[in-house]
C-alpha cells in the first residue's frame, strides 16, 4: 500500500467524517453509511452524479479536512454559522462515475474526500492509494469550501491550485503539484506544494511555507516565519514581530530577501554557496571569516536566524 502524502514534493490527499449528501443521491448514500475502527460514522456517495453537496455545522475549534485526488480547491469565508462544501467534477479524460466523495464525522472533527474507484481509501490522514491507477485519465474535480470563522482547516490537493481567503482559524493548505495561496487567516499558517509558488499574505501567526520549485512570497504583520524552496527566490516581509522563535529560509537556487522591523536582534548565521550577504542592521561577527559564511549578532541577539542559498545572494532588509 503506497501512502499519497500532500508536503513539498510529495502528493497528498485525506479523507473523511461526517454525514454525506450528494445531489440526487442522498438516499442513496445514506444506505452506505458506516462506523469505522475509530468510533467516527463514515458515509461515501455514489458516482452517478456530477455534483456533490455538503452542509453542516462544525464548531470552533474543530477541525474541517478537505482532500481532492486531482483538480483545485478554493476555500473562502461563510456568510453564515454552517460549513458548505460543494464539488464538481470537470469535464475530460477519464469517466465521472469512477469518482465517488466520502464524508467522515469523528467528534466534532470533519474530513471529506473524493475518491477514485475502489482504488483509493480516506482517512484522517490521507488518501490511500491501494491498487494504483492510470492518472492521466483520472476526473478532475473542483471544489469550492465556505468557512465559519474559528473552524481549523487543513486542506489539500494531490494535483492541483489550492486557494485560501479569509480563514479565521488556524490554516493547513498543500498540493503535491500546483500553487498554494492563503490570503489572511486569523491563526498559524502551514502552507507547502511539491511543485508550484506559494504565497502567503495576512497570516495572524507563525508561518512555515515550502515548496519543492518554486517562488516563495510571504508578507505577515505577526511572524515568526519559515520558508524553504528546492529552486526558487523567498521574500518574507513581517511588519512585526509578536512571538518568539527561530526562523530558518533556505533555497537551492535563488534569492533570499528577509524584511523585518526596527529594533530585531538576533544571532545570524548564513550561508551562500555563490552569491553575497547584505544587511541593513550592523551584524557583529564571530568565528572565521569566509565568503561564504557569515555568524554574527545583531543587537543584543536572542532568536537565531539561519539563510541559506545554494546560487543567489542574501538579503536582511529593515523595514522603511
Amino acid at each position: 500500500m503506497r501512502r499519497i502524502f500532500v508536503a513539498a514534493l510529495a502528493a497528498s490527499v485525506v479523507a473523511g467524517m461526517g454525514v454525506a449528501r450528494t445531489a440526487g443521491a442522498q438516499e442513496r448514500g445514506r444506505e452506505r453509511a458506516r462506523d469505522d475502527d475509530r468510533g467516527g460514522r463514515v458515509e461515501r456517495s455514489g458516482g452517478d452524479d456530477s455534483t456533490f453537496a455538503w452542509r453542516g455545522r462544525v464548531p470552533a475549534g474543530a477541525t474541517l479536512r478537505v482532500y481532492n485526488v486531482i483538480g483545485p480547491v478554493d476555500v473562502r469565508e461563510a456568510t453564515g454559522g454552517e460549513v458548505e462544501v460543494r464539488a464538481e467534477k470537470l469535464p475530460g479524460r477519464g469517466r465521472p462515475e469512477d469518482v465517488s466523495f466520502e464524508v467522515r464525522r469523528t467528534g466534532d472533527d470533519v474530513t471529506i474526500c473524493s475518491l477514485w474507484r475502489d482504488s483509493t481509501r480516506c482517512d484522517d490522514d490521507g488518501i490511500r492509494n491501494e491498487r494504483g491507477s492510470d492518472g492521466s485519465r483520472r476526473v478532475r474535480v473542483a471544489f469550492t469550501v465556505l468557512i465559519p470563522r474559528g473552524v481549523r482547516l487543513n486542506v489539500a490537493s494531490g494535483n492541483g491550485e489550492v486557494s485560501v481567503r479569509d480563514a479565521g482559524a488556524d490554516v493547513s493548505a498543500a498540493s503535491g503539484n500546483g500553487r498554494v495561496r492563503v490570503l489572511t487567516a486569523a491563526g498559524e499558517v502551514r502552507a507547502s506544494s511539491g511543485n508550484g509558488d506559494i504565497e502567503v499574505d495576512g497570516a495572524g501567526g507563525r508561518v512555515t511555507a515550502s515548496t519543492g520549485n518554486g517562488r516563495v512570497r510571504v508578507l505577515t504583520a505577526a511572524g515568526p516565519v519559515s520558508a524553504t524552496s528546492g529552486n526558487g527566490n523567498i521574500d518574507v516581509r513581517m511588519s512585526t514581530l509578536r512571538a518568539e522563535g527561530d526562523m530558518r529560509f533556505t533555497t537551492g537556487n535563488g534569492t533570499v530577501t528577509v524584511t523585518v522591523p526596527d529594533g530585531f536582534e538576533a544571532e545570524v548565521e548564513t550561508n551562500q554557496g555563490s552569491g553575497e550577504f547584505r544587511s541593513d542592521f550592523p551584524v557583529t561577527l564571530s568565528g572565521r571569516l569566509s565568503p561564504h559564511r557569515v555568524r554574527g549578532t545583531i543587537g543584543r541577539g536572542g532568536r537565531r536566524i539561519q539563510m541559506t542559498s545554494g546560487n543567489g545572494d542574501i538579503l536582511l532588509r529593515k523595514t522603511s
